[in-house]
């Protein structure tokens, strides 16, 4: 590539039963200071919303609908950043306001000195803002600390799910988001991969001026309808957390916090059922834990074997 030759930026956005809620995200991305820029649209709805393609007509050189039989947020990243047309590749979720220099952002973060991931600010009424704190992964609980609602620059253990970016070498280094994650309401899917990256040694930072606003859609997308459910997906996704990145000595006490979390979702009323869910999740994560992160191969559709949405999942 020609050194003035701006670089190209692919947003993916994964989209599972949202319809045309999704309209308004992807208007704020056409809205980008940024370009040559990529709208990737991977829509696991069994039907394509008409407002979605009668964008994407609208805007053919910069977004692309691609409709997926498949059901699962890790396979649709994975799905994203094997399919971009672009090296660097942008998360947003489906329920976003983005601010038009989010993009560029991104960008000026990801082109700093070994960095492979960067974690952009979120606003909105499911974001506790914070002013300060490290943004880091607590061990003795399995569980990510700090807020993404601050501001400024730091380096960071983690991304948030809606809101980061990656070199595509990087994800298919550490062998892509792991499809075994993406079980109930897909927690920590995310986490999981981050910590596979600064594992390999590579750095993370937090960009607060890579800045959307999450407005917290009611329906769709990765939510799960019963309170036993979300207790087996947590419960199974942190174990899994647990028996990979927690230190031996940090285990049992991780696990011991999980087990109080999962009471606490059993109470208020009191529910033994979400209790035995969480125990399932326990035990179900920690075989899971022990297998190597799964990720599925999607070549693209001048490849030999041509576009397998529906591929089965291989070991990383």
């Amino acid at each position: 590539m020609h050194p003035s030759t701006p670089i190209g930026v692919t947003v993916v956005v994964p989209t599972l039963n949202r319809g045309a809620s999704i309209v308004p995200a992807l208007e704020t991305l056409l809205d980008q200071d940024h370009r040559p820029l990529e709208i990737f649209v991977v829509d696991q709805s069994e039907t394509v919303a008409p407002e979605v393609l009668d964008l994407a007509k609208q805007h053919p050189d910069e977004i692309r609908v691609e409709h997926v039989t498949f059901r699962g947020l890790p396979r649709a990243r994975n799905y994203g950043w094997q399919r971009a047309k672009y090296d660097a590749i942008v998360y947003v979720d489906d329920d976003v306001i983005c601010q038009p220099q989010m993009v560029s952002e991104h960008l000026r973060s990801l082109q700093r000195d070994g960095v492979a991931m960067a974690a952009g600010g979120i606003d909105g009424t499911v974001v506790v803002p914070v002013p300060g704190g490290s943004l880091h992964f607590d061990q003795w609980r399995s569980a990510p600390c700090g807020s993404f609602g601050m501001t400024g620059e730091q380096e960071s253990d983690h991304v948030p799910g809606g809101n980061f970016s990656v070199w595509r070498w990087v994800v298919e280094k550490v062998g892509g988001f792991d499809e075994a994650l993406g079980a109930a309401s897909a927690m920590f899917e995310e986490l999981e991969c981050c910590l596979r990256v600064r594992k390999a040694g590579l750095r993370i930072v937090f960009c607060g001026s890579a800045r959307l606003t999450h407005l917290g859609a009611e329906s769709g997308g990765c939510k799960v309808g019963s309170r036993g459910t979300y207790a087996w997906g947590v419960a199974r996704n942190r174990t899994v957390l647990i028996r990979r990145h927690v230190s031996l000595v940090a285990k049992p006490v991780a696990l011991a916090w999980l087990l109080r979390q999962c009471l606490g979702l059993a109470r208020n009323p009191f529910a033994p059922g979400v209790v035995w869910q969480g125990l399932r999740g326990m035990a179900e994560g920690w075989r899971v834990g022990g297998m190597k992160p799964a990720m599925t191969d999607f070549p693209t559709a001048d490849s030999p074997r041509g576009l397998e949405a529906n591929a089965g999942p291989r070991a990383a």
